[in-house]
Parts: C-alpha cells; structure tokens; sequence
C-alpha cells in the first residue's frame, strides 16, 4: 500500500492550505483521495495522464496538481532509473509500496554478478530521503536477496561532482 501525505494550497481555508492523505492499495490501482477520513474521490493513470474515476467530479487543477505530486514521488521515479541503468539484467521492477520494490532479473543473465554491482551501485539512483528495500529474484524465484538502503539528502549545493574531488 502507497499512503502519501499531500499539503494544498488553499486560499479559501483558514490555515492557507489543505492536508489529504493519497492512498492505493496495489500498484496500479486508483490513488483515493482523502481530507479528514472522508473519501473525496479517486484519481487514476489512464491514457497518459492523470482523470478522476468515479462519480464524484473534482476540480481539474487540484486533479492535475496532485498527480504532479505523485509523480515526483521516488516510487514513482526510481523504477524507470533502475530499468534503464540495467536493461540487459532486469526484467520488471514492481512497487510494492512507496519504499519497498521487487526486481526480477531477465533469464540467462548472472545473478551473482548481478547481485554484486547493483549492491555496490542501487544507493547512487535513488534521489529521495527514507529507508529503500529491494527484493530481488533471479527469473526463475529459485535465488534471490534482500538489500536495504536509507538514502539522505546531499549536503545543500552539492552538486555530484566534489566527491571526486582530490
């Protein structure tokens, strides 16, 4: 289960902004919207772009601004970085929560050596704060290994390259 914390701008409130929880159950499934345990409505991925499902009619901008939102989110980002950086090892990357992925490796491709780089690699793509947990199966499910990876924020103006610095 994904739960977001999402925050609003909302001139009309007192506070200047509204707070909604973003739930979806399983990967694929519709994100319900949520103001103070009330289910606002859904909002789900269909033909490229963000739509209310359902039959309650939200506003539009609000529609759109939440899905920027959760497109910026790291289970949302980190899949599409992961597949690109192993295209020849990797056949799936599956989001099992906002933090928790399951990888399954392509046939034929060496899981032991697969195992070693992306251990030393993963923590390199991830651009987000939390605790990150990979499972990973080879494409049969007869190996497989678990990493955990807590990913922190650079330093303020870091810019990737003074690390390499003598």
């Amino acid at each position: 289960m994904i739960r977001l914390n999402y925050i609003h701008e909302d001139p009309a409130s007192a506070l200047g902004f509204s707070a909604y929880l973003l739930l979806q159950e399983k990967s694929g499934d519709p994100f319900m919207i949520l103001r103070e345990d009330e289910i606002l409505g859904e909002l789900a991925w269909q033909d490229g772009r963000w739509l209310s499902v359902g039959e309650v009619c939200m506003d539009k901008e609000f529609l759109q601004a939440v899905g920027r939102f959760i497109d910026a989110q790291a289970f949302s980002t980190l899949p599409p970085v992961v597949l690109s950086r192993w295209p020849d090892d990797l056949a799936e990357v599956v989001v099992q929560s906002e933090s928790d992925y399951l990888l399954i490796c392509k046939l034929g491709r060496d899981f032991a050596s697969f195992e070693r780089i992306f251990r030393a690699f993963i923590s390199g793509l991830i651009r987000a704060e939390g605790l990150f947990s990979f499972k990973v199966f080879d494409a049969g499910f007869d190996r497989d290994f678990e990493l955990s990876v807590e990913a922190k924020a650079a330093p303020a103006g870091y810019a990737g390259i003074e690390k390499w610095r003598v």
